[in-house]
């Protein structure tokens, strides 16, 4: 598994691994989160393909997609 989400910090497009959507979830749960709830998405693949059933536009949509897939 390999989840990579890209997205824009500032403006500026980076990028970001997970070995499992679960990894993801948990390191957002941490008091200092990987990455800002408001940070908006470019892109989300999971090994290799994009996430299609993925809708929102921001971290916590994400976080929030996953969080009631898991």
């Amino acid at each position: 598994m390999l989840l990579i989400i890209q997205y824009f910090n500032q403006g500026i497009k980076e990028e970001i691994k997970y070995s499992s959507e679960n990894q993801f979830v948990a390191r957002q749960q941490l008091e200092v989160p990987d990455l800002q709830d408001y940070y908006r998405i470019a892109k989300v693949t999971l090994n290799g393909k994009p996430v299609t059933d993925f809708k929102g536009t921001t971290i916590i949509d994400l976080f929030n997609h996953y969080n009631i897939l898991g």
